[in-house]
């Protein structure tokens, strides 16, 4: 009966153990999807920064310099219009 008692004992204190580690292992976890959700607002406010920065500055080229901008859009506008027609021309 001692023996029992004693394993029953051994059984309960290495479900106490697993608890403990299953909870430690919650928190680290949490821990790094915090982190990593930090890490993703920060990278997207810069791309957002640098967007609006581009966005500005080709704004900027177009009022200084209308007529190169315009030529620049429609070989842009042909090049992609060219390339899509002969990945999608129908053989």
């Amino acid at each position: 009966m001692k023996k029992s008692k004693s394993l029953i004992d051994e059984i309960k204190l290495y479900e106490k153990k697993a608890k403990e580690i299953e909870q430690r292992a919650k928190e680290k976890y949490m821990e790094q999807v915090s982190d990593i959700k930090q890490k993703l607002g920060k990278a997207s406010e810069e791309a957002s920064i640098r967007a609006k920065e581009v966005i500005d500055n080709v704004g900027s080229y177009v009022k200084e310099n209308p007529q190169k901008a315009a030529v620049i859009g429609f070989g842009v506008g042909l090049g992609l219009g060219l390339a899509l027609g002969l990945i999608f021309k129908k053989k």
